[in-house]
């Protein structure tokens, strides 16, 4: 596995890219540390994710409700909006980010399942899930793995168990991952006119894989990617324009990016909630030129 390191001064944070034979199905694998006793954060939550956590325990606050996360191992397929979490630490967790694909290959459920929920990996995927992710945790808080070791096994264990999507729902994944990609702001009709479904069934089918409609998916893209845009520091004028084009002024733009990432753009660039930023600018939250690999020419990373 290759991998890239950020360490911030907060934490640690590196990311495998799977092997070949997983690319479609996995985005990257990743390994975090932060060893703060009192650590609050918020998380993007774009795709979806396995996830096992040796050490930490905490709360995530969403619209509605709020999930506990212990130690174990979860799955979930993506927020509705970046939710603030607490946690007490030191807090270590490593994983897969999956894509669409990944999701339906593995858990076999459709994605609203576990939209803004984190559900116990066993109850998707099994008892040997639980068995797995006992013994792989321990292993890992006795010092015999190391989170990148982790990672190859999660990896090898993810290859055993992919289980074949049916070809024509994958055309419509495929096809969906296509459509983001060709804009920051892409026409729905346009997607409908992709898809070999009635306008009912393409949106029942997408909101399947990727846990939302059609319009919502996109709407909820538009405001992570362009939030993504502005926080780098080199944006470019063609960029900007992009982003511009993108909402019917700012003030839209403003309220957008505040539902779904929790700030204004104004604030992207500063020193609070260190991980969500960091998360902003990673290959897990804005795959599209991954995603361009399943479903269309331009497999550049």
């Amino acid at each position: 596995m290759g991998h890239a390191r950020l360490v911030p001064s907060q934490f640690h944070l590196e990311y495998f890219d799977p092997p070949e034979e997983l690319g479609d199905h996995v985005l990257a694998f990743f390994h975090f540390i932060w060893d703060r006793v009192e650590i609050r954060d918020r998380h993007p939550g774009a795709l979806g994710q396995l996830f096992f956590t040796p050490r930490g325990s905490g709360r995530l606050h969403f619209p509605d409700h709020v999930e506990t996360i212990a130690p174990g191992a979860h799955m979930f397929s993506g927020f509705s909006t970046a939710t603030p979490f607490e946690f007490n630490g030191p807090w270590h967790s490593f994983g897969a980010s999956l894509s669409p694909l990944g999701w339906a290959a593995l858990a076999n459920v459709p994605a609203g399942q576990c939209l803004d929920r984190f559900c116990p990996a066993e109850d998707l995927l099994g008892r040997q899930a639980g068995d797995f992710a006992d013994d792989l945790n321990a292993r890992y808080l006795a010092g015999a793995v190391s989170g990148h070791q982790a990672c190859e096994e999660l990896s090898n264990w993810i290859a055993a168990r992919l289980a074949p999507v049916a070809a024509r729902h994958e055309a419509v994944i495929q096809a969906t991952i296509s459509w983001l990609g060709s804009s920051l702001n892409p026409d729905v009709d346009q997607l409908f006119e992709r898809l070999d479904y009635s306008r009912r069934q393409a949106e029942r089918l997408v909101e399947r894989y990727f846990g939302f409609t059609p319009a919502a998916l996109a709407r909820k893209m538009r405001a992570v990617r362009a939030a993504n845009l502005l926080s780098e520091p080199d944006l470019t004028d063609e960029g900007e324009a992009e982003i511009a084009a993108a909402f019917y002024d700012q003030p839209h733009m403003i309220r957008e990016i505040r539902r779904y990432c929790g700030y204004t753009p104004a604030r992207l660039g500063g020193g609070e909630e260190p991980l969500f930023r960091t998360m902003l600018r990673l290959k897990n939250l804005d795959r599209l030129k991954q995603y361009r690999a399943i479903g269309g020419p331009d497999g550049s990373n």
